[in-house]
């Protein structure tokens, strides 16, 4: 398998590093781009819309992702000699995931597994297994 482009699905938390790492490494391997793709999510409860003035909410968690998107970017340069890129998507994370995937087609994703158990599990779903059910293209989870 030929890797050109390799996606890399960041949530900014503790499998980061972990999920970075792998893919830096199959990068450098394969001389592939990386592209760290993070997602804001839009929903929020009626009442927080109306009380909270959501343009400027939502252009500050932008600044900020933008900001760690950058960092991280710079880290993966760094510690690997690569080359990377980052994307910002909007909206739920499994659908905005796959519709960019199916738009993109990258010719691998990377997601982190947290390991969610029980309940939670089954109420939420996971969103790095979900995307592997319906990814069109392959499909790397790095768990926890």
């Amino acid at each position: 398998m030929e890797l050109r482009r390799i996606v890399v699905c960041v949530d900014f938390s503790a499998i980061t590093p972990k999920v970075l790492d792998w893919a830096g490494e199959e990068a450098k391997r394969f001389g592939a781009k990386v592209e760290l793709v993070h997602v804001l999510e839009e929903t929020m409860p009626r009442l927080a819309q109306e009380m909270l003035d959501l343009h400027t909410l939502y252009d500050k968690l932008k600044e900020v992702t933008v900001k760690k998107l950058d960092e991280l970017k710079e880290e993966i340069e760094g510690k690997f000699g690569i080359e990377a890129e980052t994307k910002i998507l909007n909206g739920e994370p499994f659908d905005a995931i796959l519709d960019y995937l199916e738009e993109t087609k990258p010719d691998l994703v990377v997601v982190g597994a947290h390991g969610k158990k029980g309940v939670r599990r089954i109420l939420l779903g996971s969103v790095s297994e979900k995307v592997a059910r319906k990814s069109p293209v392959n499909v790397v989870i790095i768990k926890h």
